[in-house]
Parts: C-alpha cells; sequence; structure tokens
C-alpha cells in the first residue's frame, strides 16, 4: 500500500467518515463508532500499520510516514474526535508491538490485522489495579481493572499494562472483545461519549509468556511514550478546524460573518490553528527523524513533542474561547454541531499531567546547560 493513495482514500473519504461517526446533532443517541471504522477498514487504514513488506504502508513505525500519520489524524480528528481517539490507539499498540515484539509475537499481531484486528493501548488502572501474578506452575492470570479503556465493543485486542508482584510493568496482549468484561457505563463523562471510555474488567484472564510484550518498562521507553504525544496533538488540531468550520457556517447562517469583529474573531482562530499545525508537523518529524539516533536526539525530541503539546493546548483553548465570543448560547446548544464538537475538544486536551510534561521538556533543554533560545534544535 502506498502512503499517498492512502492520505488521498482519506481525504477523499473525509465526509463520509464524518457523517458516519457524528449523531444527529439534538438527538439523546450516543454516536457508534463501529461503520466508522468499518470504513476505515475497507479504505485499508487499519491494515496500513503493518510493514511494506507484510502489505502495509509502514504507518506505525517508519519515519517516512510521519507526515501521512500526522495528516490523517488531523483529519479524523476534523471528522469526529473520539474516532481519532480510538485510530490513534490502534498505531500505538502496533508500534509499541512492533518495537518490542519478539519475532513469534510480531508473526501473531500481523495475522490478527489482516483479520481485522483494532488494537487499543489501556494503562490507566482502575480499582483495583491491573496485577499479573504466577503460581507455584509458573502459570500467570491477570486480576484487576482498567479504566478510560476507550473502544469498548470496538478494540478487538488491548495492550494492558500490569504490574508483576515485584512492582514492575509488563505490557500483555489480551482478547479484548469479551462484553461480559465491558463496564461502558462508567464512562460518564460528559463528552467523547463515543469513544466508549469505560472499565475493562481484567480478573481471570490467563496469560502466557507470548502475551508479555517487550521487557519490563518497555512502555516507557522513548521516544515511544512521551515522543508519541504529538499523535493526540494531531487529533486535536483537527478538532479545532472542525470547531473553526462550524463557526464560520453558523455566522453566515446566521448573516453575521460581515461583521468586521467577528471576520476578525475568524482570522485569529485560522492563524491560531495553523500555528497549531505546524508545531505538530515539526514535532511528528523530528521524534521520528530521533529513532535510531543517539541518546541525546531522542531527550530533545521528546521536548520538541512536549512542547508542541504545550503550545498545541493553548491554541485549541484559544480557539474554544473565540468560538464561544463568537456565537453565545448557541456554541452550548445541543441542537447544534459546535455544542459535542466544542466539549469533546474541552475534555480531550485534558491529558494527564500537562504541567509535569511542561517541565519535564524544559528540564531535558537544561541538561545541558541553557540553550541559546532558537538554537536547541
Amino acid at each position: 500500500m502506498e502512503l499517498d493513495t492512502l492520505a488521498k482514500s482519506l481525504r477523499d473519504a473525509l465526509p463520509e467518515l464524518q457523517s458516519l461517526a457524528r449523531p444527529e446533532y439534538g438527538s439523546a443517541e450516543e454516536a457508534d463508532l463501529r461503520p466508522a471504522i468499518t470504513r476505515l477498514a475497507e479504505l485499508g487504514a487499519l491494515q496500513a500499520v503493518l510493514p511494506r513488506a507484510d502489505g502495509g504502508a509502514g504507518l506505525a513505525l517508519e519515519s517516512r510516514a510521519a507526515p501521512v500519520l500526522a495528516t490523517a489524524l488531523r483529519r479524523l480528528g476534523r471528522a469526529d474526535l473520539s474516532l481519532a481517539r480510538l485510530y490513534e490507539g490502534h498505531v500505538n499498540a502496533a508500534r509499541l508491538i512492533e518495537v518490542h515484539g519478539s519475532p513469534s509475537q510480531l508473526d501473531r499481531y500481523k495475522e490478527i490485522i489482516r483479520q481485522g484486528a483494532i488494537l487499543g493501548v489501556w494503562g490507566a488502572d482502575g480499582d483495583p489495579p491491573v496485577r499479573l501474578h504466577a503460581d507455584a506452575s509458573g502459570a500467570m492470570h491477570l486480576t484487576g481493572h482498567k479504566r478510560f479503556a476507550s473502544g469498548l465493543g470496538i478494540v478487538t485486542h488491548s495492550l494492558l499494562t500490569a504490574r508483576t508482584e515485584s512492582g514492575e510493568a509488563r505490557l500483555v496482549l489480551v482478547e479484548a472483545d469479551d462484553p461480559v468484561r465491558h463496564h461502558a457505563a462508567a464512562w460518564t463523562a460528559s463528552a467523547m461519549r463515543a469513544s466508549r471510555s469505560g472499565i475493562f474488567e481484567a480478573h481471570g484472564l490467563e496469560v502466557t509468556e507470548e502475551d508479555l510484550i517487550g521487557d519490563c518498562g518497555a512502555l516507557l521507553v522513548e521516544p515511544y511514550f512521551e515522543g508519541g504525544i504529538w499523535r493526540y496533538c494531531a487529533a486535536h488540531v483537527g478538532g479545532a478546524e472542525a470547531l473553526i468550520a462550524e463557526t464560520r457556517r453558523a455566522l453566515d447562517a446566521g448573516g453575521r460573518f460581515a461583521d468586521p469583529i467577528q471576520r476578525s474573531r475568524f482570522g485569529r482562530m485560522y492563524a491560531t490553528v495553523d500555528a497549531a499545525r505546524q508545531a505538530t508537523e515539526t514535532a511528528a518529524r523530528t521524534t521520528e527523524a530521533s529513532l535510531g539516533g543517539s541518546p541525546r536526539d531522542v531527550r530533545l525530541a521528546v521536548a520538541r513533542a512536549l512542547l508542541a503539546r504545550e503550545s498545541v493546548e493553548r491554541c485549541c483553548t484559544e480557539i474554544l474561547d473565540l468560538c464561544e465570543r463568537a456565537l453565545g448560547t448557541q456554541a452550548h446548544d445541543a441542537c447544534f454541531p459546535t455544542d459535542r464538537i466544542r466539549r469533546d475538544l474541552s475534555l480531550f486536551l485534558r491529558q494527564a499531567a500537562p504541567d509535569a510534561k511542561l517541565d519535564r521538556a524544559v528540564a531535558i533543554l537544561l541538561e545541558d546547560g541553557p540553550p541559546e533560545v532558537g538554537e536547541a534544535w
């Protein structure tokens, strides 16, 4: 599969994906993302994570694919942020397996992808947290729950983090499609409803060595961990683009776009989202170019990704504010598209520990002494 072909197919299918992913505005029903996921599979987007030699496009791990992946996630975010969230999880899981998997695990991964699997990564522990236990015979099983398990009822296989009895974290690949283990009602957030990010019950799942991906702490290896935050950023930018587009439609429909104040707001939104897009694409290129590079290259790439996250969050919050100022109460009216997009974007931006991420970026930049401003990369 060629990257250019995939990119064009996704762009051409964007209106259809948007229609499939979004419920009628004003409806009490939640969106069902399965038709949109099925369409992504038909377009080859799920299988595109595989290496080119295995029939994919190398989207998960090949550095040359970074611009296409950034654009794909941005466009999917423009179609629907929950859909982009699930696709990003699919890519992230594929990436982790390709980096840390053994030859036999890679064979298994390629086979389930060819069979239409959609993958996820579920790292947030519930109460009790997920633990990996081994009995005297060496047989292993899991206990505990995962919360914020995005894609319940859609994701077929997921990488879970599990603590061993010695406290070390392991990645475990499990089948995740048993509805008995799904507690979708636990997802009570007022936004990103279609992501179905409820609780996954891992208790009693039997595990073999073949299910354990990588060594202890594999999830935290950079630049695959925080360095990969640019993928979320790409989705956020797409959500902001959707909000800007709907804001303009609403202003046009109300005959208010000719107002110079409204046009000024639109110009500020457009300039802001373009800056966010460029920050994301730069972080994507830097991060993916650091693969196989020196430890310093990797550290600086991670810093750039974390700084891009800060920039994108600030850009998106400014766009949210400008939208609400432009539309007033209409921005909060469930009968209009802006309400759902606004709520979804506002929630999706709230990733864990943003201040700690910014502090880590600064710490990296200061490791070798304060760099000259503008010359860190």
